[in-house]
């Protein structure tokens, strides 16, 4: 966020093939969540919205535990972190609630973290920071399409009947036009969009 901005408005885009309360209370197995740079506080601020959440397993991709660490004390869940950066940059040693993974090079890889640490961490929530490593739904004609729709086949078929729920952080960094959203793919479609501005000093109560 811009030095001397602060947030004014939170607004969300909803994309959903059942009734949104329903979903989110019981009957969503996938969730794709669009979102323009989210800051780690702000995405601790959506899952704190998440009802029954139960326990968090967050794969991530993009931060490290290190830097995520501040924030989850604001986290009303428990967390289990599978942090696949800090292991590129020097050698951490794993603890109770993180483990250390190199980052996956594809979702087949990314499958296979899953099915080892859903049996380790035993959550309720899956997170994945974010998918936008692996796929461009700016593209008209994206050559990893495929291999999207097998992933989430795959989450389809060995977790619908579970009560596994994964929630798919896709970053739209340069917030581009999406022509190639996975609609049929996924349960619940939501851009999540924070408007930031100035607020002089004599607008405050």
């Amino acid at each position: 966020m811009k030095d001397g901005y602060e947030i004014v408005a939170v607004n969300y885009w909803k994309s959903v093939n059942n009734e949104i309360k329903r979903i989110l209370l019981d009957f969503w197995n996938t969730f794709l969540l669009i979102h323009d740079s989210l800051d780690f506080p702000e995405i601790v601020g959506f899952l704190n919205k998440m009802p029954y959440p139960g326990k968090i397993m967050y794969i991530s991709l993009i931060k490290s535990n290190e830097s995520m660490k501040p924030h989850l004390k604001n986290l009303k869940s428990k967390i289990f972190v599978i942090d696949c950066v800090s292991s590129m940059i020097f050698e951490p040693k794993s603890t109770k609630d993180c483990q250390f993974e190199p980052t996956p090079s594809s979702l087949d890889e990314m499958m296979s973290l899953i099915e080892k640490y859903i049996k380790i961490a035993e959550p309720d929530l899956i997170v994945i920071d974010s998918i936008s490593q692996f796929i461009d739904f700016s593209s008209v004609s994206n050559p990893k399409s495929k291999e999207l729709y097998s992933f989430l086949d795959q989450l389809k078929n060995k977790y619908s009947s579970t009560h596994y729920r994964f929630i798919l952080l896709y970053d739209n960094v340069l917030s581009s036009e999406l022509v190639n959203l996975p609609f049929m793919s996924v349960d619940v479609i939501l851009k999540y969009e924070i408007l930031t501005g100035r607020i002089d000093g004599k607008d405050r109560i």
